[in-house]
């Protein structure tokens, strides 16, 4: 009985730590889907609302929750508050959150840059900008989920397949 109830407890752990790595490639793909909801609502501010950069900061906050509205409030606070470019301030906020809620390096990168290159653009380049980061974002969700698909199977099932073999091996 007790050897049953041990193998139980260990498929059950090895195959939690298995979920929790295809857990956690899920969770990045939701952060790259609130940047690219991000960008897509900056864009919009701009063609429909003919807003600048700092009144969008300050209004689409509020539309936003978590990291991403901090993200927003902080810039838009800053240019009410004068002194530092909107690239200063983006690349601060930037790294705050990326602390937190990390990308992989090109994507971080890229992110990180836009705001250098979104400050001195007049409103049409800056929904270019911001379009072609969506784009860009877009693509490489689908690449990751093409690329998650399997390797959430392969994680998953060598997670069984590791419990198992170590339950044998205990027996």
């Amino acid at each position: 009985m007790l050897r049953i109830f041990g193998i139980f407890v260990i498929m059950a752990g090895s195959s939690g730590c298995a979920y929790s790595i295809v857990r956690e490639r899920g969770e990045y793909l939701e952060r790259c889907r609130q940047w690219l909801e991000l960008f897509e609502l900056m864009e919009n501010e701009i063609a429909f609302q003919k807003s600048s950069l700092p009144e969008i900061c300050a209004r689409s906050g509020s539309r936003l929750t978590g990291n991403k509205k901090l993200f927003l409030d902080r810039i838009g606070q800053a240019f009410a508050d004068g002194g530092d470019t909107l690239g200063e301030v983006w690349r601060r906020e930037i790294r705050r959150i990326l602390e937190l809620e990390p990308l992989n390096g090109d994507v971080e990168k890229e992110v990180e840059e836009l705001g250098e290159r979104l400050c001195f653009e007049d409103g049409g380049m800056q929904r270019k900008m911001l379009s072609d980061m969506g784009r860009y974002l877009e693509k490489h969700l689908k690449e990751q989920e093409s690329q998650n698909r399997e390797k959430n199977r392969l994680t998953l099932c060598a997670g069984v397949m590791g419990g198992l073999l170590l339950a044998v091996l205990l027996l």
